[in-house]
């Protein structure tokens, strides 16, 4: 893998890692807000973060799917050789 799709890939990880990270958080709110933990509009908070945690893993596994297509594609392109500015100009030849 070269250091450009290195670094594309360092950023779709961070991308759905947080991603899954505000899932549990939603998910979290939910249950507390579910057991009317938080006292004000309990059901209501517990309805929107449940929802917003559904739509984000729905979101989640379908990124998922398509960064993990994109990182088997990178391994299977095989790695171009780095070229020197040098390997033109030597031709075996030597007047000397």
């Amino acid at each position: 893998m070269n250091e450009s799709a290195k670094q594309i890939f360092g950023m779709k990880f961070a991308k759905l890692t947080l991603i899954l990270n505000a899932i549990f958080l939603l998910t979290a709110l939910c249950i507390l807000a579910a057991f009317r933990v938080i006292p004000i509009y309990s059901y209501l908070i517990a309805a929107i973060c449940g929802v917003g945690a559904i739509v984000l893993a729905l979101y989640f596994r379908t990124a998922y799917r398509r960064d993990k297509a994109w990182l088997m594609a990178q391994d299977n392109e095989p790695e171009k050789p780095e070229q020197s500015s040098t390997a033109g100009e030597h031709t075996g030849d030597s007047d000397a």
